[in-house]
């Protein structure tokens, strides 16, 4: 019993420390830029709009789901308006940066 404590300690405290070195290692997102070399790019058509959240369908058929605080255009969004989602181009699971209207 004593043994799997002592493991249960260890394999915990290098799991925080990794989770620590992994929050201080990210750089920040300068979400002013629009330079597209920086971020990679996808479209999709706006399917529904619920409130401040933003459903949109890809021509692959893939779904995505955003905030009205990453919509950088003044423009208004409708259903059926077509977007442009810019994502981080080295890390696409850190989310959307912005997205403007197409």
């Amino acid at each position: 019993m004593l043994k799997r404590v002592v493991i249960l300690a260890i394999l915990s405290s290098i799991l925080i420390v990794l989770v620590l070195v992994k929050s201080h290692s990210v750089a920040p997102v300068d979400k002013t830029s629009t330079n597209s070399a920086e971020y990679t790019t996808l479209e999709y058509k706006i399917s529904e709009i619920k409130g401040n959240q933003y459903y949109g369908k890809s021509d692959d058929g893939t779904g995505i789901q955003f905030s009205a605080d990453k919509i950088v255009s003044s423009d208004k969004i409708n259903v059926d308006d077509e977007v442009i989602c810019y994502f981080e181009k080295d890390n696409l699971g850190k989310g959307i940066v912005k997205v403007e209207k197409k």
